[in-house]
C-alpha cells in the first residue's frame, strides 16, 4: 500500500463491524470484529494481516462466505 490504498473501517451492509484494506490493485485483509474485540485490537490484527499480506503471505478474507463475496476496488478512469 505504499503507492496507496485504502481501509474501510464499519458497517459493509450486511455486515457490522467489518475492517477491510486494499489498493486499486488488491485485497490485502479483510477482518470481522470479534465478539467483545475492542477497535484498538481490531486493528492490530489488521495491521498484521496487512503485513503478512504484503510479505508474501497469506491474505487474510474472514468475510467471504457465499452471501457474500468482495471484489478489489474498482477505479474510474479520468477523463
Amino acid at each position: 500500500m505504499k503507492s496507496g490504498g485504502q481501509i474501510t473501517l464499519g458497517r459493509m451492509a450486511p455486515l457490522d463491524g467489518v475492517a477491510v484494506a486494499g489498493d486499486e490493485h488488491n485485497l490485502y485483509a479483510a477482518l470481522r470484529r470479534r465478539p467483545d474485540e475492542t477497535l484498538p485490537a481490531l486493528l492490530q490484527r489488521l495491521n498484521q494481516a496487512i503485513g503478512l499480506a504484503q510479505s508474501g503471505g497469506t491474505r487474510t478474507n474472514e468475510i467471504n462466505d457465499s452471501r457474500y463475496v468482495l471484489k478489489p476496488p474498482s477505479t474510474r478512469k479520468r477523463r
